[in-house]
């Protein structure tokens, strides 16, 4: 398989499923997000507003208004006094909600509503306010990076329309928030609306665990060279439940080393070359019976069109007959470059 660039989401979805990431990575099909991902991201919009208002207020402490503009909710400001007001954050709640709705599939009743509040406030009452980024020095709210990794192994090769595209491999990826300890320290804060486990192992996540979790070693690694200038850098990632879906606020702050850099590289060189060498990619389950295909994967849900069989069951097929190259030739999604960066997280 051609790879061009690894984010957190495509590192951890090749242990998942192989034939899921050859779905999303290679061939350039999107999987609908699930119900519980949309609240998710609701609630990640009202920290990522609430961390701009404050990042606003901070670069300009005369105004007596605050203002974001952001691509879900659109132009917002407020009154300087009302940022830290409770009502501020309910009007937030609301908008975010709103605004995802309209793009959603689904459709989020009160309960629904109830849930996505509790959640955004318990990250900002969690430890008297530890976590609300309105009580924390902002030094950059979601930040986006793609960093190319330059190793003589990240080179990649393939062909367009006839001609050869070079390119080196790229970590791509989007940060919940970037705050400011001192003048020698950052902390990066993750918030985590799912569950606190590993989805390829079923495996509980604690200490030991995220010590080599490829998230968390691939933001070290991406604010490393996003912001150079800051030796000390705290990874801290929240999450909102346990394994099994309970609430159950558990934060978790790591300090890695510039030994981890080099770790971190390791990693990511012997997951590529994986990729790479990946002729017939597995899916989760050859039954596609695991309750992960038939409650989860989109693949497993849909056909391919004109056609009985699913997308999953399709493909594998595909490969089968014909092989990879002439099934990235045939079946790939019209208008999809692999050497083009579309997902936004």
């Amino acid at each position: 398989m051609l790879v061009t660039y690894i984010r957190s989401s495509s590192y951890n979805n090749y242990g998942y499923c192989e034939m899921q990431y050859f779905m999303t990575y290679v061939l350039g099909y999107q999987s609908k997000s699930g119900k519980k991902a949309d609240m998710g991201t609701m609630v990640h919009k009202v920290m990522e507003v609430l961390a701009g208002l404050k990042k606003y207020e901070q670069d300009k402490p005369k105004v007596k208004f605050l203002k974001v503009d952001d691509d879900a909710i659109g132009k917002f400001k407020c009154r300087k006094e009302e940022l830290h007001t409770d009502e501020l954050v309910n009007q937030l709640i609301d908008l975010s909600i709103d605004s995802y709705e309209k793009g959603s599939p689904h459709s989020f009743n009160n309960k629904d509503r109830g849930e996505i509040a509790t959640t955004a406030w318990c990250f900002l009452n969690h430890s008297d306010g530890q976590f609300d980024p309105r009580l924390r020095d902002i030094h950059y709210p979601e930040p986006h990076f793609d960093i190319p990794i330059e190793e003589d192994w990240a080179k990649f090769e393939y062909e367009r329309d006839g001609e050869m595209v070079q390119g080196q491999l790229a970590i791509k990826g989007t940060i919940d928030l970037v705050t400011k300890i001192n003048d020698d320290t950052i902390e990066v804060v993750d918030w985590k609306t799912g569950r606190r486990m590993d989805w390829t192992t079923g495996e509980v996540k604690d200490y030991k665990k995220l010590e080599n979790d490829p998230q968390l070693l691939l933001y070290y690694y991406a604010i490393s060279k996003l912001y150079p200038e800051f030796p000390n850098r705290i990874m801290s990632i929240f999450f909102y439940k346990d394994k099994d879906g309970n609430p159950d606020p558990s934060p978790f702050s790591l300090c890695f080393s510039p030994e981890d850099e080099a770790r971190f590289l390791e990693m990511l060189k012997n997951r590529v070359e994986e990729i790479r060498q990946n002729i017939a990619p597995k899916p989760l389950d050859p039954n596609r019976n695991h309750w992960k295909c038939t409650r989860l994967c989109h693949f497993c849900k849909t056909k391919w069109e004109d056609t009985d069989d699913n997308m999953c069951i399709y493909i594998e097929n595909h490969i089968k007959e014909h092989g990879m190259d002439e099934t990235i030739k045939k079946c790939t999604r019209d208008g999809f470059d692999i050497g083009f960066y579309e997902a936004p997280g």
